[in-house]
């Protein structure tokens, strides 16, 4: 009969721990939903690409882009050539008033045509815009070397295998190449009366 008086005691006691249970689940869903206070900040940044151009010209002075072949027909007075007997010319590289970022310049390549090339050979300084380019521009001074040197020619197929680069500053910056060619003096005596051409290529890269 005792037991009996107990069923409704413990009955009650599950109910009470539900409801606390259920209030508990509740109360943790409440604080979940509460409303709070957002703020955004926004940061936009603005890009512009720089800019990097090149013309040249020979000693004629017409400046212009020559981005194709042949390009720029440089002065040599070389007509009439005999082994050893040195033809000079000079090739100007300037960057555009619109550049705004230095940049190096170099020899690429070279590349000949014609029934006279398998004999020509060549060297090349770079001097400053103002130099003049003789015999002497080889020998005075500290002209850098870009093929060849005081004492070497190369053949006009070749560049050399680690490129020499020449500095040239933005907006106007320039500089001067003087060329050195003319005929081996091992040349064959059937290579009179033959012509060729020789185009030289120069890469222009910005430093940044």
């Amino acid at each position: 009969m005792g037991a009996h008086r107990l069923a409704p005691k413990r009955s009650r006691m599950t109910r009470v721990r539900a409801i606390l249970a259920g209030g508990l689940v509740l109360g943790i869903g409440a604080a979940a939903t509460l409303a709070a206070w957002t703020n955004n900040e926004n940061a936009t940044g603005t890009f512009g690409a720089s800019t990097f151009n090149t013309q040249s010209s020979s000693s004629a002075g017409v400046w212009a882009s020559n981005t194709t072949a042949p390009g720029v027909a440089l002065v040599f007075n070389a007509t009439a050539m005999s082994p050893t007997v040195s033809h000079f010319a000079t090739l100007n590289v300037r960057t555009t008033a619109a550049t705004n970022v230095a940049g190096n310049v170099t020899l690429t390549s070279s590349t000949p045509a014609g029934a006279l090339a398998p004999v020509l050979e060549y060297r090349a300084v770079q001097v400053s815009a103002a130099a003049t380019c003789t015999s002497t521009t080889f020998s005075s001074g500290s002209p850098l070397y870009v093929a060849g040197s005081s004492s070497t020619y190369i053949a006009v197929t070749a560049v050399p295998a680690v490129p020499v680069q020449a500095p040239i500053a933005a907006a106007g910056g320039e500089i001067r190449y003087c060329f050195d060619v003319r005929v081996q003096s091992t040349a064959a005596s059937s290579y009179q009366g033959n012509t060729a051409t020789v185009t030289w290529l120069f890469t222009a890269t910005s430093v940044s």
